[in-house]
């Protein structure tokens, strides 16, 4: 075989590999779900599952190269089988201060080898593995050209989650003083949010209520 043709499918095996995104995905299932009343929204039943095992599968058969789970403490209830060693669990014990807190330890708990950190809350099971694919894709096609991009879903005008954080913003995320998310970090570099238009309104669908549920009961 010619030298030199072996010599470039090296060089183009090598382009390749190096150029893979790693995406850690961090799910946020430390809440209070204080707008549930008593009722631990993470374990609502739907389809037979709780709301949190749904998300975290449809996560597991996704492109993410890392999947870590952000709890208040460490439940194998939710971990719907999968060993420790598959799925990187992070404990929260200021979960109580906000879901800022949450985002820091799963950013913090991150590969050094992610370029990007996705952001999935816990009560969105109507999100599909085809979902986080399209997101994760786009963050892996925007990042080629923009290592500071943010990637933001939207459908029909209005914005939703999961969002990818690229890497640039790790420290501004672990030094970030809202408790209520990183809002504020998506407005201040605007010029690098990239949107992704979705298909269904997954991304804008979340259980924070009583009605919410029951609306989404009503979709079996």
């Amino acid at each position: 075989m010619n030298f030199l043709y072996v010599t470039d499918i090296v060089r183009r095996y090598y382009v390749t590999v190096h150029s893979l995104k790693m995406i850690s995905a961090i799910l946020l299932a430390a809440g209070e779900s204080k707008r549930m009343g008593d009722t631990d929204k993470r374990f609502l039943l739907y389809k037979g599952k709780p709301l949190v095992n749904h998300v975290m599968l449809n996560l597991w058969n996704s492109q993410q190269s890392q999947l870590i789970i952000v709890m208040q403490d460490n439940d194998n209830k939710l971990l719907n089988g999968k060993d420790n060693e598959q799925i990187k669990v992070v404990v929260n014990p200021d979960y109580q201060q906000g879901m800022t807190t949450s985002i820091q330890k799963g950013v913090a708990a991150a590969s050094d080898e992610t370029t990007g950190y996705m952001i999935c809350l816990a009560d969105q099971p109507l999100i599909t593995t085809e979902d986080y694919n399209r997101i994760i894709t786009a963050f892996n096609n925007a990042y080629l050209s923009n290592k500071k991009c943010i990637i933001v879903p939207f459908f029909e005008g209005k914005k939703g989650n999961p969002v990818v954080f690229s890497a640039h913003y790790r420290e501004a995320i672990l030094a970030h003083k809202n408790m209520e998310g990183c809002k504020e970090i998506i407005q201040a570099n605007k010029e690098h949010i990239v949107r992704i238009e979705m298909p269904t309104n997954h991304i804008l669908k979340d259980v924070d209520t009583p009605e919410d549920y029951r609306r989404l009961e009503m979709r079996e």
